[in-house]
C-alpha cells in the first residue's frame, strides 16, 4: 500500500513537474519575443523616419539616390521615389508596405523593402536583411531553436540561424496565421515546424506600428532535457525505496513477534510499578500540606491531594502542565530562582503571595529540593506552607505599634518619627515646621454621660474633621485619650501658622452630635514652630505640651504658642472673632453711605454701602481687620445678608420719607456670591424693602467674576433676571479675560483706588486708566472711579472721560441721617 502510495504521488509530480517546464519555456519564449519585437519595432520607426527626411531631398525621377548624410547616416540604405502611379493615395495613419526583394542568382543579399505612397508617387526605403539580422543573432535557444522575423502575410523576412533558401516563402496557412495571430498580437504555443518537422514551442509577439510578427522557437526535446534527467532520477529512487521498504517490511515481521514478548513483559512491570505508584499517592495524599514535583521543564509530574484544593483544578488540568499555567504566574519569576537555587546546593526557602484557585491571595513558605532521579535527570520537589494568618497577625500588629485602632490615625510613636523627619528635611532646605497639640477638654463629659461608645464616636468625629483639612498636613495624629498631633509645613511659602490655628479652633468649636445630643468639647491648642522655639523634635513636643497646659490654664485663650508675639497675634484674632460672634445681636455694626457723583454733571448718582463695627472691648475696628475673619469663619454671610436688608430698607425709607430715589450700592464677598439662597435672600430683601430692583447695585470684585466662569455667569444672569444692577469692584487689580468679561451682564467697571492715587504723578496709571476707560466704554459700561481725593485727580479722570467718582474729595462715608442733608445740599 505504501509502495502505491508512493508511486501515484511521485507520478502526480513528475506530470506536474511536466507541465510546468512547458508553461515556464512558453512563458519565456513570450517574453522573449516581446523584446525583440520592441527592438525590430524601433529598428523599423529609424528606416520610416530615415525615408520620410530623405524623401524631402530625393528628385520624385524614379532613380535610385544615395542616402542623405547626418542623423541616417549610419542606417545602410537607399531611398528612392517614384513619380505618379496608380496608387490610391494615403490613407491617414496608415502602415507602410513592408516586402523583401530577392536576389537574382549571383546578385548579392536579399534586400527588405518599406514603402509609403505619397501625395504624388510614393517612396521606398531598401536595407539589407543583415540589418535586422544583427538584432536576432546574440539569441542562444539552444540545439534546433530559432528567431524569425515575418511580415503579416505570413512571408519569411529574416531567420536567425538564416536559411536563405526558406526567405521569401509564405507561411500563411500555419498554425500561427491562422489560429493564434487573430487571436491575440502575442502569445505561444506547441507546434512541429514546417520547415523541418522538428516539435518546438514557439512565442510570437506583433510588432507595434507595423506589419511585422516577430516568432521565436525552441527545440521541445531541448526543453524537455533537464526533466527527463529528474525522470530518470526518479525511476531510480522509486526503485531503491521499493527494495529498501520490502527489506524494511521483512524485517518488521520478524520484529514483531519479538516485541510481542516484550510488551507482556513490560506489562507485568508497569503493574508493579502501577500499585507502588498508588501506594506512594495516597501516602501523599493523606498529607496536608501541598506537595508537587516539577521535571526539568518545570511541568507538573507528580501532586497530592492538597495542591489540587490550593490550585482549584482536577487531575487533567494539572498533569503534564507547565507550572506557570497551574500555580499564580505572577510568581513565576521568584519561583524559578527559588528552583535554580535548589537544583545547585540543596533546599531553598521562598515567602511569597500566591493566588489560590479561588483568587485569593494567600501569603506562603514554598520549600524546595532537588531530587535527582535514575539518568541524572533533576527533578524539583515543593511544598507550600500557608501563613496567611499567622501574617496578617504581624502586620496588625506593626499596624497597631503606629496608629491608633480606633480612629485609625497615626499615633505619638508614628508622630515623632514624622516630626523628626520634617525637621531632619526643614533644616536641609532652611524650612519652618509647625507642631500643633490639640486637647478636647470636655470629651470626657460625652463618655460619662452616654457610655464610653459615644465618647469614642465623638472621637472618631473629631478625627474625621481634621481629615479635611486643606491643605493636607505632614501628620495627623491621635496622641492620647483626648488629645491630637499636628505637623505641618511653615513659611512664607505656606499658610501662617496662626491662621491654620484659628481654622482648627473654629473647626472644632462647631457643635458635635452624639447619641442624639450637641456637644461642644472646648478644643484647647499648644503650638510650637521650628526652629524659633526648639531644635529637636522632643524638645519641640515638650513646649508644645507646655502651650497647651498654658491655654488650659489661661481663660479666655484656648489657642496658645509657644512664641509670645505669635500668641499675642492669635489672641488678637480670637477676641475679634469672639467678639464679631455676637456683633449683629449687640447692634454694634453701622452702616455708613459714601456718595457716587457723576463727573460731567456734579450730581449724586448713588451710594455705596461701607460696614462700620464699633465694640465695647475692642473700640472702633478698622474693616480691614474684622472683614478677613468675618470671610474665614463665614460669619461674613449673616453679616452680608443684614446689610443688604438694611440697605434696602434705607433706601425706600429715603424715597418714602423724603422723595429721594437713590441707588445703594452692596459688596458681595465670595461666601455671600456662592451661598445656595443668594438669588432668594435678594429677592426677600428688595420685596420686604418694597423697593424697586433697580434701586440696588450689587459690587463684586474681579477675583469672583474670574473664580468659576460658568457659574458666575449663570448666578450674574439671575441677579439681572431680577431687575438688580451689577458692578465690577477694584477693576484691574486681577486678572480678567475679556472674552468672558463681555459676556457678563454688567453695568459698572470700579477703577480701584491704587490707580487713582497716581494720577498726576505715574504716567502708567493714567495709561490703565486710559485702557479702563475705553474698554469699559466698548462694552456699554459706566466707569467709576474710587478713592478721588485731589482735584487734580477729578480734572484727570474727567479728561480722560471717566463717568462717575467717589472719595473724600467729595463726601467721607456718612450715616444715614446726613444723607438727606447731602442731596439737598449738592442739588441731587
Amino acid at each position: 500500500m505504501v509502495i502505491v502510495t508512493i508511486t501515484l504521488t511521485l507520478a502526480g509530480l513528475l506530470v506536474s513537474s511536466y507541465h510546468d517546464t512547458i508553461a515556464r519555456e512558453q512563458t519565456n519564449l513570450r517574453n522573449l519575443a516581446e523584446a525583440f519585437a520592441a527592438q525590430t519595432h524601433y529598428a523599423t520607426l529609424a528606416l520610416d523616419l530615415a525615408l520620410a527626411r530623405a524623401t524631402e531631398r530625393t528628385p520624385p525621377d524614379g532613380t535610385a539616390a544615395a542616402m542623405p548624410g547626418g542623423a541616417f547616416e549610419d542606417i545602410p540604405a537607399r531611398v528612392r521615389r517614384l513619380g505618379p502611379d496608380a496608387s490610391p493615395p494615403p490613407a491617414p495613419g496608415a502602415a507602410p508596405r513592408i516586402g523583401i526583394a530577392l536576389p537574382r542568382p549571383g546578385g548579392g543579399p536579399a534586400t527588405i523593402t518599406l514603402a509609403r505612397n505619397l501625395p504624388a508617387g510614393r517612396a521606398v526605403i531598401e536595407t539589407d536583411v543583415a540589418y535586422f539580422q544583427r538584432i536576432f543573432d546574440p539569441a542562444d535557444l539552444g540545439r534546433g531553436g530559432s528567431v524569425t522575423l515575418h511580415a503579416r502575410d505570413g512571408t519569411m523576412l529574416v531567420r536567425s540561424p538564416t536559411l536563405p533558401h526558406m526567405i521569401g516563402h509564405s507561411f500563411i496557412h500555419t498554425p500561427l496565421f491562422q489560429k493564434y495571430l487573430p487571436r491575440a498580437s502575442v502569445g505561444a504555443f506547441e507546434a512541429t515546424s514546417p520547415i523541418d518537422g522538428v516539435r518546438r514551442l514557439y512565442g510570437y509577439s506583433a510588432v507595434a506600428g507595423y506589419p511585422l510578427v516577430i516568432v521565436t522557437g525552441r527545440d521541445l526535446s531541448d526543453t524537455l532535457a533537464v526533466w527527463r534527467g529528474w525522470l530518470w532520477v526518479a525511476i531510480v529512487a522509486w526503485g531503491l525505496l521499493s527494495a529498501t521498504l520490502g527489506v524494511l517490511a521483512w524485517r518488521t515481521s520478524r520484529e514483531t513477534a519479538r516485541q510481542a514478548a516484550l510488551i507482556a513483559r513490560l506489562q507485568a512491570s508497569e503493574s508493579r510499578l502501577a500499585h507502588s505508584f498508588r501506594y506512594l499517592k495516597s501516602i501523599l495524599d493523606s498529607l496536608a500540606t501541598p506537595l508537587w514535583v516539577l521535571d526539568a521543564e518545570r511541568r507538573v509530574v507528580l501532586f497530592n491531594r492538597a495542591f489540587l484544593q490550593f490550585t482549584g483544578r482536577g487531575e487533567d488540568a494539572v498533569t503534564g502542565r507547565p507550572e506557570a499555567e497551574v500555580l499564580d504566574p505572577a510568581g513565576a519569576l521568584a519561583r524559578e530562582r527559588l528552583y535554580a537555587g535548589s537544583a545547585a546546593d540543596g533546599v531553598h526557602a521562598l515567602e511569597a503571595e500566591i493566588r489560590d484557585g479561588a483568587s485569593a491571595t494567600r501569603t506562603t513558605i514554598q520549600l524546595a529540593a532537588r531530587l535527582t532521579s535514575e539518568g541524572d535527570a533533576v527533578q524539583i520537589v515543593n511544598s507550600l506552607t500557608d501563613i496567611t494568618e499567622r501574617k496578617q497577625v504581624e502586620l496588625r500588629l506593626a499596624y497597631l505599634a503606629d496608629h491608633d485602632p480606633l480612629t485609625g490615625l497615626p499615633n505619638l510613636n508614628r508622630l515623632r518619627r514624622v516630626l523628626g523627619d520634617a525637621l531632619q528635611a526643614a533644616a536641609a532646605r532652611g524650612e519652618q515646621v509647625v507642631l500643633l497639640l490639640i486637647a478636647l477638654e470636655r470629651q470626657q463629659e460625652v463618655a460619662d454621660l452616654l457610655g464610653h461608645e459615644a465618647g469614642d464616636d465623638a472621637v472618631r468625629e473629631v478625627a474625621a474633621r481634621l481629615a479635611t483639612l486643606a491643605p493636607a498636613p505632614l501628620c495627623v495624629a491621635r496622641v492620647k485619650a483626648n488629645e491630637f498631633g499636628l505637623v505641618l509645613p511653615a513659611g512664607p511659602a505656606h499658610r501662617p501658622a496662626d491662621a491654620v490655628a484659628l481654622e482648627l479652633y473654629t473647626m472644632l468649636s462647631e457643635p458635635f452630635h452624639v447619641g442624639g445630643r450637641e456637644f461642644h468639647l472646648a478644643p484647647v491648642i499648644g503650638i510650637a514652630l521650628y526652629p524659633q522655639d526648639a531644635g529637636s523634635a522632643n524638645e519641640l513636643m515638650r513646649l508644645a505640651d507646655i502651650a497647651k497646659h498654658r491655654a488650659r490654664s489661661e481663660s479666655g485663650e484656648p489657642v496658645h504658642f509657644h512664641s509670645e508675639s505669635t500668641h499675642i497675634q492669635l489672641n488678637e484674632r480670637l477676641t475679634i472673632e469672639e467678639q464679631l460672634r455676637h456683633a449683629l445681636e449687640r447692634n454694634e455694626l453701622t452702616p455708613h453711605y459714601q456718595p457716587k457723583v457723576d463727573i460731567a454733571t456734579g450730581r449724586v448718582t448713588g451710594f455705596e454701602v461701607l460696614l462700620r463695627w464699633n465694640n465695647p472691648v475692642l473700640g472702633a475696628v478698622s474693616p480691614a481687620r474684622f472683614i478677613p475673619i468675618a470671610e474665614q469663619t463665614g460669619l461674613i454671610v449673616p453679616i452680608g445678608t443684614w446689610v443688604l436688608r438694611t440697605a434696602c430698607a434705607q433706601a425706600s425709607r429715603w424715597a418714602r420719607e423724603h422723595g429721594i430715589a437713590t441707588r445703594i450700592a452692596v459688596n458681595l464677598s465670595i461666601r455671600q456670591f456662592y451661598q445656595k439662597d443668594l438669588l432668594q435672600v435678594l429677592g426677600q430683601a428688595l420685596a420686604d424693602a418694597d423697593l424697586t430692583p433697580d434701586a440696588l447695585e450689587l459690587e463684586i470684585t474681579e477675583s469672583i467674576a474670574m473664580s468659576r466662569v460658568d457659574v458666575v455667569e449663570r448666578l450674574l444672569g439671575g441677579i439681572r433676571e431680577l431687575g438688580v444692577e451689577l458692578s465690577i469692584d477694584d477693576f484691574g487689580t486681577g486678572y480678567s479675560s475679556l472674552a468672558y468679561l463681555k459676556r457678563f451682564p454688567v453695568q459698572r467697571l470700579k477703577i480701584d483706588r491704587a490707580f487713582v492715587r497716581d494720577l498726576g504723578r505715574d504716567a502708567d496709571s493714567a495709561a490703565i486708566v486710559r485702557s479702563v476707560v475705553a474698554l469699559g466704554h466698548g462694552l456699554q459700561m459706566r466707569i467709576v472711579a474710587e478713592g478721588v481725593e485731589t482735584e487734580s485727580q477729578l480734572e484727570i479722570l474727567r479728561t480722560l472721560g471717566c463717568d462717575e467718582f467717589q472719595g473724600f474729595l467729595f463726601a467721607r462715608p456718612m450715616e444715614a441721617a446726613a444723607v438727606p442733608a447731602l442731596l439737598r445740599a449738592s442739588g441731587s
